[in-house]
């Protein structure tokens, strides 16, 4: 699946060709997205209208046209109120998404001021608790601030911008431990893979651990797209600002003219994507 700026969704062959147009069941862009099972999960706010949704979509199904966003200002109530276009199930939300995860089965989220939530795939609640808080950091700038959450095993990671890390029981919500990981940067993201993770700061730097001792400090120079873990090369893909990263023991960097958004391995080989649309085959 690829997501446009617009909130367009398109199908993709196993060869990254298409057959099919974008289509817009979203009336503005999606926030957060994740697949669960043959369902697209995503989330959109429109903070002026002061509206928000999450809903599923069935992959299998052929897209639809949703509503745009000239219809969403004469809504008038939530009896009235628009949904995407061919979804399984939608919700209203009542605050904005701050993160959102899947473990295949469940759908986890953050929602701003109002909590955490599990949900099973067709949308029934399985717990709730409390916002997040992470007491080390929280007299810290953005030590409140939601950044990412992941499902790891029998747990969930939720993330704060000053290198907090709140841990939940996937099953109750329960928090099972509280902790910092000490790095002189805004967290921007964190990636992770088995044991291995990389927390990406706001200005370009990357720390990556593995089994949470730090094993690696790089300036990639820029902001980071997006990252992904090569069992093969054993060594983090990264999409920078205008070049591709393999992150091994020294950053090997291949320069474009173009911005990669993103990298999957087809068959073996490394394709980037480009924010104009494009994929070439990785250089690394």
């Amino acid at each position: 699946m690829a997501i446009g700026h617009d909130g367009e969704i398109l199908r993709l062959n196993p060869n990254l060709s298409y057959s099919d147009e974008p289509v817009n069941p979203f009336p503005i862009s999606i926030d957060h997205a994740c697949i669960i099972g043959n369902n697209l999960v995503a989330t959109w706010l429109d903070a002026e209208l002061m509206l928000a949704r999450m809903a599923s979509i069935n992959l299998d199904n052929k897209f639809v046209e949703g509503p745009t966003r000239a219809e969403l200002r004469i809504q008038k109530s939530l009896e009235t109120a628009l949904h995407p276009a061919g979804n399984t199930w939608s919700r209203v939300l009542y605050s904005q998404t701050l993160a959102l995860t899947t473990d295949g089965q469940r759908i986890a989220f953050v929602l701003l001021n109002q909590g955490v939530y599990c949900l099973n795939a067709d949308s029934s609640e399985k717990w709730r608790s409390p916002p997040p808080v992470w007491p080390e950091v929280s007299s810290m700038p953005r030590g409140d601030e939601t950044i990412c959450m992941d499902f790891i095993g029998s747990e969930i990671h939720i993330w704060c911008a000053a290198g907090g890390r709140l841990v939940l029981n996937a099953d109750d919500g329960t928090i099972i431990r509280n902790e910092v990981v000490e790095i002189d940067a805004v967290v921007e993201h964190v990636y992770r893979e088995s044991q291995h993770e990389l927390i990406c700061s706001n200005n370009g730097e990357a720390f990556h651990l593995t089994d949470s001792e730090l094993r690696m400090q790089t300036d990639i120079t820029g902001p980071i797209q997006n990252a992904i873990w090569d069992s093969a090369s054993g060594a983090w893909r990264i999409s920078g600002w205008r070049k591709e990263v393999l992150l091994l023991d020294e950053p090997t960097i291949c320069e474009f003219s173009e911005i990669p958004v993103h990298c999957l391995n087809i068959d073996g080989q490394w394709w980037n994507l480009f924010n104009d649309g494009n994929w070439k085959l990785s250089n690394l």
